[in-house]
């Protein structure tokens, strides 16, 4: 804690120097930047190393052929955007707080019965949930909740049944992944339960939640890798997030009584100050996504910070609870250089142990994020020599895809990173990658002061 309280001491000497200097250059990315597919030349060498794999798509030979399954492959990925919001939905039933006084669920294995119908606690959160969407002014979670199932055609008399079978397919969907876990864990062999891990949700619907535990375990990353010499003050300009998420709700340190909020853009940012790794008028965050409606929050957030707006973010934290004692420094300086304290939202009696802190981040930083719409695993931007990426982070993103498709996602990844960027993910990735992107460490974060609870984060740097 010593070194971590001179840590934040350092940055404070350094917040004359960002006001002097803040966000004086051009941006260079914008909404209307070029996403087009990935080439069947830029796919060569991936292909090359999956000939034999058997996996579809990797048995491609001419670029008429590729042209056409690339489309088909993007076309297909977004399709499990939906499948994900019903994931989210499920996870509102467990764990939501703003639409019923009931008891949180423990978990969606929990939720179900021998015989995997749902249990009576989770029927009751299903009625509470029927009767929130029905209700003359729903909250915004609900509503999303509400939108969706008339987008989907389900009558108002079959909202129960729907939601309820909903949540035993997620409950039977939890237990099997499980299974896989323990089987490959069975298997002593450590290539197998690496494979498992890394593509454990390949066909799981793409889920936007997020959470605050994962931007530490990044920043606690690329302070060892600077420790090591591997980045240099004022080297990143340009950071990509994939996949910035939206904490909707989950059961580890998301909760749905206040608005939806993205995170991930503000920390990255935020990071690269603190560490002094990027000079504070250069810094730009291109957020790159599939989702709708990541990049429609993503977009009025920006429009509303050019419009001199904050936006303001809620961290809720448990207490007491067992994060490590540099975790709950991260916890409480976060913010500190992007905004100013707020006043928290009051926290539901229902979730007594909860510590909230909110940060109203300040428009000119708001200011400085671009989302894109883009499948990283189909797509990419044409970028000119030295205008690319130096920081990539792609967080509980690329396991939902699998080895084959994580390479392809690399390749892209890589030919959008200058020289020396480096590229962050915390899912066990395919070992068959491009060239070009060397992999330097594996670097452990724990989450807890006990238990297994914690992130492994994979660093690699372009060549």
């Amino acid at each position: 804690m010593i070194a971590q309280s001179a840590h934040f001491s350092r940055r404070l000497r350094w917040l004359p120097l960002i006001s002097v200097v803040l966000f004086c250059s051009t941006v260079v990315f914008s909404a209307d930047t070029k996403v087009r597919y990935l080439r069947f030349g830029e796919v060569a060498e991936t292909l090359r190393m999956f000939a034999d794999s058997g996996i579809p798509g990797s048995d491609i030979a001419d670029s008429d052929a590729w042209d056409r399954w690339i489309r088909e492959q993007d076309a297909q990925v977004r399709a499990r955007i939906d499948r994900g919001v019903e994931d989210s939905i499920s996870n509102l039933i467990l764990y939501g707080t703003s639409y019923t006084d009931l008891p949180r669920l423990e978990s969606a294995e929990n939720a179900v019965v021998q015989g995997g119908t749902v249990s009576e606690a989770a029927g009751a959160r299903v009625r509470a949930l029927v009767e929130a969407v029905g209700a003359a002014s729903p909250n915004e979670r609900v509503r999303i909740v509400r939108d969706f199932l008339r987008r989907k055609g389900i009558a108002r008399d079959g909202v129960q049944q729907f939601l309820t079978e909903n949540l035993q397919r997620v409950a039977e969907e939890q237990l099997a992944y499980q299974r896989k876990l323990v089987e490959a864990g069975n298997s002593a062999d450590v290539d197998q339960v690496l494979l498992t891990r890394g593509t454990l949700y390949q066909t799981r619907g793409l889920s936007a939640d997020t959470s605050l535990l994962a931007n530490y375990a990044l920043e606690d990353t690329l302070r060892a890798l600077s420790a090591k010499g591997v980045l240099a003050e004022g080297r990143i300009r340009r950071i990509a997030v994939i996949g910035p998420g939206l904490d909707f709700t989950n059961k580890h340190n998301g909760y749905d009584f206040y608005p939806l909020q993205t995170i991930q853009p503000f920390a990255a940012m935020e990071t690269v100050m603190r560490l002094r790794l990027g000079k504070p008028g250069e810094i730009e965050v291109v957020t790159l996504d599939l989702n709708p409606g990541v990049n429609a929050h993503v977009a009025k957030l920006v429009r509303d910070a050019r419009a001199g707006r904050a936006y303001t973010v809620q961290l809720p934290r448990d207490t007491p609870g067992d994060w490590p004692q540099a975790a709950v420094a991260y916890w409480e300086h976060f913010g500190e250089i992007l905004g100013t304290q707020a006043k928290p939202l009051p926290v539901p009696q229902s979730l007594g142990g909860v510590t909230l802190r909110a940060v109203a981040i300040a428009p000119r930083y708001g200011s400085r994020v671009t989302p894109l719409d883009l499948n990283i695993v189909a797509q990419r931007v044409d970028l000119e020599a030295g205008q690319g990426f130096d920081l990539v982070i792609a967080t509980n993103i690329l396991v939902y895809y699998d080895r084959y498709q994580q390479a392809l996602a690399m390749a892209s990844i890589a030919r959008m990173m200058n020289p020396g960027g480096i590229f962050l993910s915390n899912d066990a990735l395919s070992a068959h990658h491009v060239h070009s992107l060397e992999f330097l460490d594996r670097h452990t974060v724990s989450f807890a002061t006990s238990g297994p609870y914690g992130d492994n984060v994979l660093a690699y740097r372009r060549r």
